[in-house]
């Protein structure tokens, strides 16, 4: 099947052989427009997935026109649409897929039945599976965007085609785009936590009863609370560059913070590297002065301990020793704003201490130890380091926090997004795209998927939280302000069929059907042309059937078998035809 949408088209399918379609495109002011629709709530009984569904009253076997339902971060207003009634794109406000589970298999490929929740917005495009066949076939599906953006891009003069992509199916419920080079990923395989607060879409506008949770989006799926939940808020993501856009959700902290309950992931010792990658912009001074650093990540603060077997016990003591401990200076420090880095045992310590960071503008940080080098890197460049050999142990029973040191004495008060921990030293081309964010191809959130299609139903998801995709499929702004085709996009996949083979055996017993109609034994005398000629009564004379029909029960002929070659009716046994054909 093969379908294209610009310059206020429509389109109208023609079945070829092997379940494919191909397309002829009629103006849709000419054709298939209407001015109204009426609309129902449609539950995906499989996926659990709510949508609002548009039903065009002229035929309700038809899906078309889009759907909006204000989405926090990206809003559309839809009136009437001129599009091919047999297409549906969804503008959908954030839905998720399936409940999340905490027992997922790390090594397992994401497919149609394992956890994805939507981002900000999606746009779903649904093939009904009862025109074009019952499924789509696994590695089938491409969908091209021909999409010329507003504005430059990169600056002055930069080539609109940075806006197109390709996505691709991969046979496993996944969109792939492929303009990402996987090379330049850091494999998930060493992502130990990761914390994007995408899922919190919801609670923008909520002024309480805030959900003390966020998902760990690593292949661990760590249980995150959230200490405090109503002094959290949820605002837009991290900036894109060049053009002053946002992408996704970032959390804001002022005395709310994160508890990471599987302590003793991040439990490294003195022989291992790690590295902490995350996004930060702080306000011009902390609120919380109490001491003279705020806490990012910490793990020397508090920790917990069983009494009698029952009773979890928590106590606030700063360890000797510590395998991290990253904090922010504030104005009680001479230098405001300066990342602090440290690893201790009894016996050795080692600190790294950033330049200031500006305030109110987003940041890159990686932390890491690589060997005995310990490194602090700020927006994509070495910032500042140290080396040194602790060969003494460094883990202890401490608890890990984010945002506080577990007390809620030392909070950080500012902004975190894209909270990653990794169970490696990062290279320095990983850390240069961990901090690129840039709106035509962005690493930082490295993943080259952006939706999910689900074979069975029809359905194909574009939902990555950047803003590439905010308006993919819906043209130029999300109003199907399509230009020709340099807004719109082309696509093409391959259906699917089951072909049942039946089989039925019509038994013909030895007294049956020893004869035969065929006029030619007809005597050729034409005064005695209903005369039997003498050789058809002989007893040696067997007919040839060379038919076969299939009636119903009303003795209505339904269908018609052709013999390969004539059969000889024998009138001393029974005879069995078999006849097999394909629905």
């Amino acid at each position: 099947m093969s379908f294209q949408f610009g310059n206020n088209l429509s389109v109208a399918w023609k079945k070829l052989k092997g379940g494919d379609y191909t397309v002829r495109t009629f103006e849709a002011n000419k054709l298939w427009r209407f001015e109204t629709v009426t609309s129902s709530i449609y539950h995906h009984a499989k996926y659990g997935m709510n949508l609002y569904r548009a039903l065009y009253p002229e035929n309700h076997k038809y899906f078309g026109n889009v759907a909006n339902l204000s989405s926090s971060l990206y809003e559309r207003v839809f009136t009437t649409q001129s599009i091919d009634p047999k297409l549906l794109w969804y503008y959908l406000d954030h839905n998720f897929y399936t409940e999340y589970e905490n027992n997922k298999n790390p090594l397992d490929i994401t497919d149609d039945n394992t956890v994805t929740y939507l981002w900000q917005s999606s746009s779903i495009m649904a093939l009904p599976m009862g025109m074009f066949g019952e499924g789509i076939k696994e590695g089938s599906f491409t969908v091209t965007n021909h999409y010329q953006y507003s504005g430059s891009v990169g600056g002055t003069g930069s080539s609109q085609t940075a806006w197109e992509y390709k996505l691709i199916d991969d046979g496993h419920g996944n969109l792939i785009d492929t303009v990402f080079d996987e090379s330049n990923f850091v494999p998930n395989q060493y992502n130990l936590l990761y914390i994007g607060f995408n899922e919190k879409y919801r609670e923008f506008n909520y002024k309480n009863n805030k959900l003390d949770y966020v998902m760990d989006s690593s292949p661990y799926k760590n249980n995150v609370d959230i200490i405090n939940p109503r002094l959290i808020t949820y605002q837009t993501g991290i900036p894109t560059s060049p053009q002053t856009q946002s992408s996704g959700v970032s959390a804001n902290f002022n005395g709310s913070y994160l508890y990471v309950k599987n302590k003793d992931r991040f439990n490294f010792n003195s022989g291992s590297d790690f590295a902490f990658s995350f996004w930060i912009n702080i306000p011009p001074t902390q609120s919380n002065l109490t001491n003279n650093f705020n806490s990012l990540f910490d793990k020397k603060t508090t920790n917990s301990s069983v009494v009698n077997g029952e009773d979890l016990v928590t106590t606030s003591i700063v360890e000797n020793l510590y395998p991290f401990d990253i904090t922010i200076s504030n104005s009680n420090e001479m230098i405001s704003g300066s990342i602090h880095f440290k690893q201790k045992s009894e016996v050795q310590l080692v600190e790294v201490s950033s330049s200031a960071l500006t305030s109110s503008i987003w940041h890159h940080v990686v932390c890491q130890k690589t060997g005995s080098e310990y490194q602090i890197w700020l927006d994509g460049m070495l910032n500042a380091s140290a080396s040194l050999s602790i060969s003494d142990r460094v883990r202890n029973n401490s608890e890990f926090y984010i945002a506080d040191n577990g007390t809620g004495e030392n909070y950080f008060s500012g902004s975190l997004d894209e909270i990653r921990v990794y169970n490696k030293g990062l290279s320095s081309n990983e850390i240069l795209h961990l901090s690129d964010n840039h709106i035509t191809a962005s690493y930082a959130y490295q993943t080259n998927r952006v939706g999910n299609i689900f074979y069975e139903k029809g359905m194909v998801v574009v939902s990555d939280p950047r803003p590439k995709y905010a308006n993919a499929l819906l043209g130029n702004t999300g109003n199907f302000d399509h230009s020709q085709i340099t807004n719109g996009f082309e696509g093409q996949f391959r259906s699917t069929k089951t072909i049942h083979e039946h089989e039925i055996i019509c038994k013909i017993r030895k007294n049956e059907f020893n004869f035969t109609q065929n006029p030619s034994v007809l005597n050729d005398n034409l005064e005695n042309s209903s005369i039997i000629d003498k050789y058809v009564t002989n007893p040696f004379f067997n007919p040839y059937i060379t038919t076969v029909g299939l009636y119903n029960e009303d003795r209505e002929l339904v269908a018609v078998a052709k013999m390969g070659t004539p059969l000889e009716k024998r009138d001393d046994v029974d005879m069995n035809i078999v006849v097999r054909f394909d629905m």
